[in-house]
């Protein structure tokens, strides 16, 4: 017996010796073309009249069992993995690796050819035939696994986007995510008063699944016995989502907000499926729209749709611009900046799409069903279904419409689009709209829309958005049919509406050209406009490089108001750290003037002083913005001489 073991020990060895010398002396590339023959009496192996060697005469043979390798799939590295190889099916010779069906997911294979794989041992195992042209390539040296699998076969992929197939649904958790801001004011002859306000989202994640709750909220004090406490907390919307890779959409049911580049949108009660560009890779996702201005002091600005806040921070006097909205925002923005002397600047912001082209083959969708809702959880309406599409047709075309169904309203639109290659791209679509309304009667009327964009490479110029919409007098949108429906009051008196957004740059002037205009009459009402302008310049002076100069204007006509501002601003770097600018602004006629000092304290802090002349009087002003590891947070002073003293202080940030 301890014979016989030893035998079987001896002859394992051997086993193991004889691969060695195998793998030295005839390494993975010698298998590459032919199966190898060799001389065995060079072998100094006493047992080698037991061992069956034809096989190592196979190329690419490696002895059955499980070998640690870094998988590669067309060279980009995958996953560290025991792979174990096993002898063919109805073989006894031979062995191929085993990709699991866990390995093939992270493949990144497009949905049809997932259906057509085939399997062998016992089902575990990946049948390489069963795709076309794939390759697999052990190299035990290096402890590499390449797999090639033909583009064609594969989900786009990119160096930083992974595939739907190696997503996961992260893990279980619950977070509250928040943005809160103080403000407190202390006229020098009024009452003082402090405010709080803040908006957030709290949520649960469960496998698939993500649970929110949104809220928004705010607190008022003037002191004084005589004035009242004001207070409002809103727990805004509820809902429940979960992403379908597969479809690269996303299913939300609950309170929300229809999501259309045809129609207006509304919120309402009910479940909603539509394709999510979030699950694109980067470069194949649309444009989010951004919100320009002129801060007079250090000022709050609140973007809000329907009643909903979106959006809310405290930036500092002077221009600024907001492009951290969401992509997924559509429709029009109402913009609310609130100064810290009391004043309050608003506008609207419409958020219209690019011209309706989509890529060559793709076909994105919206569907929604449910009630149109109020921000206090009650029903607004009756029952609704809507859906669009957009398909491209090819690399020129594309085609898409859409309709809305809700007991006595209708709508329907048809569009198309065109590739016009180096000159541009062109939408058209037309909408028809049916509504009866009891109190009164029916309405009936079309709305066209015409859309363009284009880039200028010669110039370095870029039309981002250019269109034209004309509604007749008896088009009736769906929000206008819920408030003649609820209310009694008839919005229907939407004419035109033009939009253009235009950026230039002179590169060898070192200067840049921001310009934007929004123009919407109506049948009954004044028209509102809004401009907004801008121009800067680079330049080195002596010693002072990259300073800038730069000139931003505005004007906005809003329900038969006019609001005029106008600033020069000049700053130069001071090291690399700091730099010191100095502005003038003219608003509504009045003149004020202002010199900044900017310091970056470190990487998490950074610190401006101002000081500021105007017809009232001076001021000075305070600003630090603090990136802290659980949130971010910005307080700011303003002392007007004579005047008041104010105090603000915002916090952004969640916790899990």
């Amino acid at each position: 017996m301890r014979h016989s073991l030893k035998r079987r020990v001896k002859f394992r060895l051997s086993v193991i010796s004889l691969s060695i010398t195998l793998s030295l002396y005839f390494p993975y590339e010698a298998f590459a073309n032919d199966d190898i023959q060799f001389n065995t009496d060079v072998m100094d192996v006493s047992d080698k009249k037991n061992i069956d060697i034809s096989q190592f005469s196979q190329k690419g043979f490696i002895l059955p069992g499980a070998y640690s390798f870094t998988v590669l799939i067309n060279q980009q590295s995958l996953v560290d993995e025991d792979i174990i190889f096993y002898p063919p099916d109805n073989s006894t010779t031979g062995s191929e690796a085993c990709l699991s069906k866990n390995i093939v997911e992270q493949f990144g294979l497009k949905p049809d050819m997932r259906e057509v794989l085939t399997w062998w041992h016992q089902n575990e195992c990946l049948n390489i035939a069963s795709i076309p042209g794939m390759t697999v390539r052990p190299d035990l040296g290096a402890n590499r696994l390449a797999i090639t699998v033909p583009q064609a076969y594969l989900e786009y992929q990119s160096s930083d986007w992974d595939p739907p197939s190696r997503w996961d649904n992260g893990i279980p958790g619950i977070f509250a995510d928040y943005s809160a801001s103080f403000q407190s004011t202390h006229p020098s002859k009024r009452k003082s008063s402090y405010s709080v306000s803040g908006n957030g989202v709290t949520g649960l994640n469960l496998g698939a699944w993500r649970f929110r709750a949104e809220w928004q909220g705010q607190y008022q004090h003037t002191t004084g016995s005589d004035e009242q406490t004001k207070s409002k907390l809103d727990w805004s919307r509820y809902y429940v989502m979960r992403a379908i890779p597969r479809w690269q959409a996303r299913l939300i049911a609950g309170e929300n907000y229809t999501k259309s580049a045809l129609f207006d949108n509304f919120r309402f009660a009910g479940v909603s499926l539509a394709t999510d560009e979030a699950m694109l890779p980067p470069v194949l996702r649309g444009y989010a729209p951004e919100i320009t201005g002129i801060a007079r002091t250090n000022a709050k600005v609140i973007v809000s749709q329907q009643g909903r806040v979106i959006y809310e921070t405290q930036v500092p006097t002077g221009p600024f611009r907001i492009q951290e909205l969401n992509e997924a925002v559509f429709g029009q923005l109402d913009v609310r900046i609130e100064e810290q002397d009391g004043t309050v600047q608003t506008y609207q912001v419409d958020t219209a799409s690019i011209p309706y082209l989509t890529r060559p083959g793709r076909v994105q969708y919206y569907l929604a069903a449910g009630k149109p809702s109020a921000v206090g959880h009650s029903a607004n309406g009756p029952m609704f279904a809507t859906g669009e599409f957009s398909w491209g047709v090819n690399n020129g075309w594309s085609l898409y419409g859409g309709s809305v169904l809700s007991g006595d309203y209708l709508a329907m639109t048809a569009g198309i689009g065109r590739d016009l290659m180096v000159l541009g791209a062109l939408s058209f679509d037309a909408t028809y709209a049916r509504a009866v309304i009891n109190k009164y009667g029916t309405y009936a009327g079309g709305s066209y829309r015409v859309s363009y964009a284009k880039r200028f490479e010669s110039t370095d110029s870029q039309i981002t958005f250019a269109g034209y919409r004309f509604s007749e007098r008896d088009f009736m949108s769906m929000n206008d049919f819920l408030s003649a429906r609820t209310r009694g009051v008839l919005n229907n008196n939407s004419k035109q509406l033009y939009t253009i957004t235009f950026n230039k740059s002179f590169r060898d002037l070192g200067m840049s050209f921001f310009l934007s205009w929004a123009h919407q009459t109506y049948w009954n009402r004044h028209a509102n406009n809004r401009y907004d302008a801008s121009l800067a310049k680079y330049f080195n002076f002596g010693d002072w490089k990259n300073v800038n100069v730069q000139l931003s204007a505005y004007r906005n006509q809003f329900n038969n108001k006019t609001d005029d501002g106008i600033y020069l601003s000049l700053s130069m770097p001071l090291g690399a750290q700091a730099s010191m600018s100095s502005s003038s602004s003219v608003i509504n006629g009045k003149l004020s003037q202002q010199a900044s000092y900017s310091q970056r304290i470190d990487d998490r802090n950074n610190l401006q002083f101002s000081t500021s002349m105007s017809e009232s009087g001076g001021g000075v002003y305070g600003y630090l913005n603090h990136l802290g590891d659980n949130a971010q947070i910005t307080a700011n002073i303003n002392y007007q001489h004579n005047r008041f003293t104010s105090f603000g202080l915002n916090a952004q940030g969640g916790l899990r």
